[in-house]
């Protein structure tokens, strides 16, 4: 989960439809411009014409992304790439649906506006929906297999090639460091879940990064997608077949249990992130994602060694870094009420003891003996 900045401001139709004109040369089809989604990162618009396919635009969040060009360069090579795999082998994945890049009339993949706020356009995918958590019991198994056709298509994509889009980002020695200084400072009180969530950080402090037992065992780096929780996969409407996953901004070259572990994480609470009570990561659920993972993608032994791994470490990277943040007055993911990011910690870290009590289930769903 990348973090959730303070959007930027609402633009005016009027500068909404200056930034599309870059884009297509007749704005004047324009039939509505409407907000897209959900996400607290990038400002996203529907773009609807009368006599042509709707549109995506998306303003990149520079508080977030260091580099805006970096990141609409990555996403414009890797969707050209999915394209024309898609388009080579028809048998390959055969419903998937990815975004491709419309490019400004000067042929950029982005378009910088006067304020200097960074724009894209992309493909919109129609007739398919979103869900913040398994709403059937087919989805884990969809979103699984969408994830494997996802690794599978770009194995042979050249990942040295793209940018890093966040510096740090899931970078565990890095959040521990800045844990530590925070708890050294913090004016927060004691409360029992705060107490839990400092036990949980301090009892549970892992030394071996996930890069480091990849290392360790030769784990090759691939493409990852870097975010794949459970509300970036598209479904179709009327079959309920996983067809697209989105939000590609993270992109990267990094280990596969990265976005195995995340996705995992993020789907196998039913609770969600925001859940009171019966915290438990469900194996059910993690049994069919990986059924439909594996029918994908040709998963090593030494990378299936490292799903639990994943899934561990990436819930304990989250729920510290929710922690910090919450003793550092919330200055990142953005909270409704006081006291959010704590409860979002304790959530990570409950859910973490549900997944190292079923760590045997967890390495046979992955296929370890």
């Amino acid at each position: 989960m990348v973090e959730e900045a303070p959007g930027c401001e609402v633009p005016s139709r009027s500068r909404l439809l200056s930034t599309i004109c870059s884009f297509v040369p007749d704005p004047d089809q324009v039939e509505a411009i409407e907000p897209l989604g959900d996400g607290n990162i990038n400002a996203t618009y529907l773009v609807l014409f009368r006599q042509r396919p709707s549109l995506v635009v998306q303003r990149l969040n520079g508080d977030v992304f260091p580099d805006p060009l970096r990141v609409a360069g990555n996403v414009a090579r890797v969707t050209a790439f999915l394209s024309a795999r898609l388009a080579a082998d028809s048998s390959c994945c055969r419903s998937c649906r990815f975004p491709t890049v419309v490019q400004t009339s000067a042929g950029r993949n982005w378009f910088e506006d006067q304020s200097g706020g960074v724009w894209r356009c992309l493909s919109y995918i129609d007739n398919a929906v979103s869900y913040p958590r398994v709403m059937s019991s087919e989805q884990p198994f969809e979103a699984g297999k969408m994830l494997g056709c996802f690794h599978s298509l770009l194995k042979s994509f050249d990942g040295s090639v793209l940018s890093d889009p966040l510096p740090g980002f899931h970078d565990l020695q890095h959040y521990k460091s800045s844990y530590l200084d925070s708890i050294a400072s913090h004016r927060r009180d004691l409360t029992s879940e705060f107490l839990y969530c400092r036990k949980m950080i301090e009892e549970r402090l892992e030394n071996r990064s996930l890069d480091k037992r990849a290392q360790d065992n030769q784990v090759p780096r691939r493409v990852i997608h870097g975010d794949p929780k459970c509300d970036n996969f598209l479904f179709d409407i009327d079959s309920g077949q996983a067809i697209s996953i989105i939000d590609l901004d993270t992109v990267s070259h990094g280990l596969l249990a990265v976005d195995l572990g995340d996705c995992l994480r993020s789907f196998c609470n039913p609770a969600g992130e925001r859940g009171r009570s019966d915290i438990t990561f469900d194996i059910g659920i993690c049994q069919r994602l990986l059924h439909g993972y594996l029918e994908a993608v040709n998963l090593g032994q030494a990378e299936r060694n490292l799903v639990y791994h994943g899934v561990r470490l990436l819930t304990y990277e989250l729920g510290l870094r929710f922690f910090t943040d919450h003793l550092n007055g919330d200055r990142y993911f953005r909270i409704a009420r006081e006291g959010e990011n704590l409860h979002r910690a304790w959530v990570q870290f409950k859910l973490m003891e549900s997944i190292d009590a079923q760590r045997l289930a967890i390495e046979q769903a992955a296929g370890i003996d």
